[in-house]
């Protein structure tokens, strides 16, 4: 029976689209950039009925994978067979597989001639020839083309385009097991490309059987076969570089350095220096860095390039630095010098050229030169210590070691005068050898000054700081190693000097810590007087310069202040007794009791009053302060207090004594008369009592009174009463000591309030005129308005502080007079007259609003006519 062939979209092939989609044909797995592979023939068919295998193959005929690192791989003339096969035979020549990956672009093709594929003894397809090509240029599009000659499907020829539908057929075979059992074949021929890469296809073959298992309809998927394939990626660009660190070494090479970039190829990535190649190039995981080890070069730049299959980078810089390493040393001239340095040496060779340094023991010299060729360096030596030292030439990136120099130490020969005096002081001649460049002469660990050191370096002179007496070292500092004379100078003792005394007044009764300054204080040796009474607690500090003591007690007035050792006696310093009550003795104190607001004036008698300077009553001072002459009284006007005793100090310049206490008494109010009045205030109080010079004011219930007057001898006060709710508040006079206060000492008694004013008179109908009322008793917060018939509540009544004014807002009421009333817990008010007249007429204090037409105009005035032939009634008061 001749097979039938149609397309995939046609109904009748369900059973094969089926195993298409069972066996997938699908694109291969994504290639890394640059990849290349192509196959010859690869079958990969296998098929089961009822657990018996039936058809298996399995082979590929022809492969090439492109190298990693750049190159072609190429298989040709291959036989096609598929040994071990069951079911299934083939044959054919596949002519050529090759993959390339290039810098330019990754390729690959796949040609097969004269193939054959017979399964279940059915010629199911054959090809005189088949290809398959694929270029992904690293710029510019990518391309996949397949040629097709010859091709037939179940001996039938068939014509295959590329990326349509497949062409499917079937043909019956004997099937043990599978009832009516058909072998079903569907071909497509693939053409892709992508922005990255591209794959060919000549023919994939998609083979399923069909049949009836057991009355059951069954298609079981048998395999795929490829005739000529190839796929490829665009490679990357060219490698890229960014930094390379270090990017300086030694000419000899061997410097480990870091490159950073992108397209860095494992095992295919080389680096050159100036064209030499690097060693040891390891790429790093994602190719964006690199080590490598630097091969030797010339002093100064070089070119680094990074290479791979896909391109070489653009050259980074990198810097061959001197090391020494060509540097020989014949000479070094002088070989030894002083400690202090400074000593001019020459160093002869070849390979000198770009030294930036010489070292002695690890300390660079100065005055550093290298002559053009290379053959001389000159350099003046650094300080060191005594002994032989490391002289190495240094290099930019080495070292390399020259002879030895050694280093010799200083010397004193003698020191000129070898004694003076403890204060210091002395000009000081030392002589000796290599003096040059010292910062210093110490005396027993203390530096003297105005160092001056001769050019030649075998003198120098120095003014000798003070010291201790007896034998001292004496060290010349210098920047090498130190020169020291073991007990060089004598310090002889010196009359002590006196400069300053600080503090230089305290108490008569001493016990004063003071600090003198000066020279030839001798710890141990020195005494302090005050008009020749010693001191105590005398210690002098290091250096003899400064001492500190404790005065001695001694008479009010100045005193004479002698220093003293065993090499004499200091001039005299001024100090001064100041009175501290220590002679003070209080006998009485009068009078002994006053009020709290102060003003008493007391009267302190006794001895040793002079000095003093005030009196305080528990640390307030008083005022008026007065002491006779003889030191016997002070006269003194207590300041205010609170009630009870007080402590009474004498203060003097540098302390206090004691008296006897003042007693403050407290204030007291005996009568207050009137003591009730009405709640609008306004009542003259006189208030009675003790105590009270001084008040400062009278407050009624916390509310002050007005117009205060205390009487001189604080016996008697008038105030004016503020306004105030019904009943007793307290009364307090407030006083600068203690205040004092009559609990429930006025009343006020309530007065009805009266109605004077109401402005305006009158207003709308609709209500919301702000009326003043003018009168008196009008109590804040406790006062209503009745009118039209409508209360006003006190919180919507607001009432000015003296209670003579008031304001609301009237309520809406017909036309016509209505009476006001103002009510408090005093009484109710007079009435007064209020008037509401229609909107539309003008009201005085308020404006008309609205514009009126002509006819409202004439309405108005007809209005107006008529009112005026009518009695007014008085707008006055209502009784």
């Amino acid at each position: 029976m001749r097979p039938v062939l149609r397309r995939i979209t046609s109904a009748s092939t369900a059973a094969v689209v089926a195993g298409l989609a069972v066996l997938g044909v699908g694109t291969p797995a994504r290639a890394a950039p640059g990849d290349a592979t192509a196959r010859g023939v690869v079958i990969d068919l296998s098929a089961e009925v009822a657990g018996i295998a039936v058809i298996t193959a399995d082979a590929t005929i022809g492969s090439a994978t492109a190298p990693a690192a750049g190159g072609t791989d190429t298989e040709t003339l291959l036989a096609v067979s598929v040994p071990g096969a069951l079911g299934v035979t083939a044959s054919g020549t596949v002519q050529e597989v090759t993959a390339t990956r290039a810098a330019d672009a990754s390729s690959a093709s796949a040609s097969v001639n004269a193939l054959n594929l017979t399964v279940l003894g059915i010629d199911v397809l054959d090809a005189a020839e088949a290809t398959a090509t694929v270029v992904c240029p690293q710029v510019g599009a990518t391309s996949a083309d397949t040629t097709l000659v010859g091709l037939e499907l179940f001996g039938s020829a068939v014509t295959l385009t590329a990326n349509t539908p497949a062409v499917v057929a079937s043909a019956a075979v004997v099937v043990p097991g599978l009832v009516g059992a058909s072998l079903n074949a569907a071909l497509t021929r693939v053409e892709t490309t992508t922005a990255t890469g591209a794959t060919a296809i000549a023919v994939r073959a998609v083979l399923t059987l069909s049949g009836d298992i057991l009355g059951i309809p069954t298609t079981i998927p048998v395999g795929t076969v490829i005739v000529a394939e190839a796929s490829c990626e665009r490679p990357p660009a060219a490698p890229t570089t960014a930094t390379i660190t270090p990017d300086e070494g030694p000419q000899s090479g061997g410097q480990p350095v870091t490159i950073t970039g992108t397209g860095f190829v494992p095992g295919g990535t080389t680096v050159t220096f100036d064209g030499v190649p690097a060693t040891d190039v390891t790429v790093a995981p994602g190719g964006a860095s690199l080590t490598a080890v630097t091969p030797p070069g010339a002093v100064g730049p070089a070119e680094v390039v990074v290479s791979t299959v896909n391109g070489a980078s653009a050259p980074l810089g990198y810097t061959y630095l001197a090391d020494g390493s060509a540097a020989t040393v014949t000479d070094l001239t002088p070989t030894s010098g002083p400690t202090v340095g400074g000593t001019t040496v020459t160093i002869t060779g070849t390979g000198f050229t770009g030294a930036a340094g010489v070292d002695f023991d690890g300390l660079p010299g100065t005055g550093f030169t290298v002559d053009p060729a290379g053959t001389t360096i000159t350099v003046v030596t650094p300080p060191n210590p005594a002994g032989p030292a490391l002289v190495e030439l240094v290099f930019p990136a080495g070292r390399v070691t020259a002879p030895t120099f050694t280093y010799l130490a200083p010397t004193i020969t003698s020191i000129v005068p070898a004694t003076g005096p403890t204060a210091g002081g002395t000009t000081v001649t030392v002589t000796g050898t290599g003096f040059t460049g010292a910062t210093g002469v110490t005396f027993d660990g203390t530096p003297g000054t105005n160092l001056v050191v001769n050019p030649g370096g075998t003198s120098l002179t120095v003014v000798t700081p003070p010291g201790q007496v007896g034998p001292v070292d004496v060290t010349v500092l210098l920047p090498g190693a130190d020169a020291t004379a073991p007990d060089g100078f004598t310090y002889v003792a010196a009359p002590p000097t006196a400069a300053s005394i600080t503090p230089d007044t305290g108490p008569q009764a001493g016990g004063q810590p003071v600090t003198i300054t000066g020279t030839g204080f001798v710890p141990g040796d020195t005494t302090v007087t005050f008009d020749g009474v010693p001191a105590t607690g005398v210690t002098v500090a290091p250096g003899g310069t400064s001492l500190t003591a404790v005065t001695p007690p001694g008479a009010v007035g100045p005193a004479v202040v002698l220093v003293t050792t065993d090499a004499g006696t200091a001039a005299p310093l001024g100090y001064t007794y100041l009175a501290d009550g220590s002679a003070a003795d209080v006998t009485g104190l009068t009078p002994t009791t006053g009020p709290t607001s102060g003003g008493t004036t007391v009267t302190i008698t006794g001895t040793g009053f002079t000095g003093a300077t005030g009196v305080t009553f528990d640390g307030v001072p008083g005022t008026g302060f007065t002491v006779d002459p003889a030191g016997t009284t002070i006269t003194v006007v207590t300041p205010p207090n609170t009630a009870g005793p007080a402590t009474v100090r004498l203060v003097f310049p540098a302390g206090t004594a004691g008296a006897p206490s003042f007693t403050y008494v407290a204030p007291t109010i005996t009568s207050i008369v009137p003591d009730t009045g009405p709640t609008t205030g306004g009542t003259t109080v006189t208030i009675t009592g003790t105590g009270l010079t001084g008040a400062t004011g009278v407050s009624f219930g916390g509310t002050p009174g007005t117009n205060l007057v205390v009487s001189p001898d604080g016996t008697s006060l008038t105030v004016v009463t503020p306004p105030g709710p019904t009943g007793p508040v307290d009364v307090t006079v407030q006083l600068p000591g203690d205040d004092v206060t009559e609990p429930g000492g006025f009343t006020y008694q309530p007065v009805p309030p009266r109605i004077d004013t109401v402005t305006p008179g009158q207003g709308p109908t609709g209500g919301g005129t702000t009326v003043t009322v003018g009168g008196s008793g009008f109590v804040p917060g406790r006062t209503t308005v009745t009118i039209c018939g409508t209360v006003i509540p006190a919180s919507q009544v607001t009432v000015a502080p003296d209670g003579r004014s008031l304001t609301f807002r009237t309520p809406s009421c017909a036309a016509g007079d209505t009476t006001v009333v103002v009510s408090t817990d005093g009484g109710t008010s007079n009435g007064f007259t209020f008037r509401y007249v229609p909107r539309n007429l003008p009201v005085t204090g308020d404006a008309v609003t609205t514009p009126l037409a002509a006819g409202a105009v004439l309405a108005l005035l007809g209005v107006v006519l008529v009112l005026l032939t009518r009695r007014r009634r008085h707008a006055g008061q209502v009784d």
